[in-house]
């Protein structure tokens, strides 16, 4: 698993804040559609015959794994004994797979109990954004990619998968060639 690049340049020796800077000059943004970055825990769900069958949550590398070259994060199986992880399974119970083909897909686990529960939600969900189908449930429309732009359309956007709260950002698909950009309303 990649992570998604931010779309601006970082300040990398100072506050850690983007600069008005493309870090993707040339992404397609005419055949891209934007969506709500959802926050939550990104996991990735195994179906089969509309029944997940494997549950997984995201790992980042450790700070020596960084060190030592290892700086995507991979997937772990989550375990159902875990306190940690029952809320993962809470919000995989929660969802109507009837419509999911057969597949590994990368989703997010939201809700009450998961980090922080900034969409302000009732119970735990999930939502599989690696799903066409699902993604069009959160397109924005029109959104700016200037820096300036972007900068005071963010903070004033509500959410539309979340309970009367902002979004954490934007994450730009482009529908041609598969590639991802985002950017977050705190990296301003």
């Amino acid at each position: 698993m990649q992570k998604i690049p931010t779309i601006f340049n970082r300040n990398w020796e100072g506050n850690r804040k983007i600069i008005d800077q493309l870090l993707i000059p040339d992404f397609d943004f005419e055949n891209a559609i934007a969506t709500e970055k959802l926050d939550g825990m990104n996991v990735r769900v195994t179906v089969r015959n509309h029944t997940v069958v494997r549950l997984e949550k995201r790992r980042n590398p450790s700070k020596i794994q960084k060190k030592n070259g290892i700086v995507d994060p991979w997937y772990v199986d989550a375990n159902v004994e875990a306190k940690e992880d029952a809320y993962l399974f809470d919000a995989v119970k929660s969802n109507d797979f009837s419509e999911v083909p057969d597949g590994e897909w990368s989703a997010e686990a939201l809700g009450e109990k998961i980090q922080g529960n900034p969409l302000n939600l009732l119970g735990h969900k999930l939502f599989i954004f690696s799903l066409p189908a699902w993604r069009e449930k959160v397109v924005f429309e029109n959104v700016p990619t200037g820096f300036e732009e972007l900068k005071e359309w963010l903070p004033k956007q509500k959410s539309i998968f979340g309970n009367d709260c902002g979004i954490e950002g934007i994450v730009w698909h482009n529908l041609n060639s598969g590639l991802m950009c985002k950017i977050k309303t705190k990296d301003f």
